[in-house]
């Protein structure tokens, strides 16, 4: 790989990042942390420098390959069209930062391999895409016809759950086009009160009795802090032939690391989609390749 090829497909920002971050742990081990040795201190900041350069060097990564004449939205090939309000994409450093080394949309995109690439609309403006699925830029006078395109050839499309203006036309374009086998909706990190809102809607205007998900118990929270009270409890809704919902919930993951912390749990609660739509499954582990 040249020097040009390795900058441009941010290699070179991902391994500085991994030696800042390793730099990091060594000098906090060594130093101890702030309230020990105040130059411990150090050691955080060269880990959060080294996070946030991986960070940059994966979202590079992603352009690189949207932009490669042999990227999944210039090939042949089938893709799964993923869809979602913009709100739920990482915008804020600290978000950035709890991604960990893999987004839970790049989980989602591995565990659904087997169906083709996942693609989504960019969000306009941006200078970067997010890691996880291929991005496709698109006017406001285009990204409507685009997604009509992408819907009529996914052999899935996943709807990310959500109360958004443009998302209900998303779900309005599914629900009158596609055959209920091919839509999955992934509720992820979303609050009681917003799920009921979208349940609401689903109701009103698509006669859909959504399924009841209840929140993270005490247990759970107390058990992995990350897991928030006031949010539903994570997973996707598939239908049958006569549009009744069914979800099929994360199974919980009590150890985790910032690394694929979903995957095993994405692949898990998908197995019934797989095997519905004769593809192969197999169980996939958070390290394997």
């Amino acid at each position: 790989m040249s020097e040009n090829r390795t900058t441009t497909s941010g290699g070179g920002l991902k391994i500085c990042g991994i030696f800042l971050i390793i730099l990091g742990v060594l000098l906090y081990a060594l130093l101890g942390g702030p309230d020990d040795n105040p130059a411990g201190l150090f050691g955080s900041i060269f880990g959060i420098f080294g996070l946030l350069m991986y960070f940059r060097g994966r979202r590079k990564a992603a352009q690189y390959k949207a932009a490669d004449p042999n990227s999944p939205i210039h090939d042949s090939r089938p893709d799964v069209l993923y869809l979602r309000s913009f709100q739920t994409d990482a915008s804020t450093t600290f978000k950035k930062l709890a991604s960990g080394f893999t987004t839970e949309e790049e989980q989602l995109a591995d565990v659904l391999r087997p169906f083709g690439d996942m693609i989504a609309i960019g969000r306009p403006g941006e200078s970067l895409p997010l890691p996880g699925a291929t991005r496709i830029y698109a006017t406001d006078a285009q990204w409507k016809n685009v997604v009509l395109d992408r819907m009529r050839l996914a052999p899935l499309v996943v709807i990310r759950a959500g109360t958004s203006t443009g998302l209900f036309w998303e779900f309005e374009q599914a629900f009158s086009n596609l055959h209920p086998a091919r839509i999955v909706i992934f509720v992820m990190n979303i609050t009681k009160r917003d799920y009921s809102t979208f349940a609401d809607q689903m109701r009103a205007s698509f006669q859909l009795a959504m399924p009841r998900i209840e929140t993270f118990s005490v247990l759970r929270v107390a058990i992995n802090p990350r897991d928030n009270p006031t949010k539903v409890l994570p997973g996707f809704i598939r239908f049958s032939d006569d549009w009744s919902p069914e979800f099929l919930p994360l199974p919980s993951t009590i150890i985790q690391l910032g690394y694929n912390d979903s995957r095993k749990s994405f692949n898990l609660a998908l197995q019934p989609v797989f095997e519905r739509h004769g593809v192969a499954w197999k169980p996939l582990g958070r390290f394997q390749a």
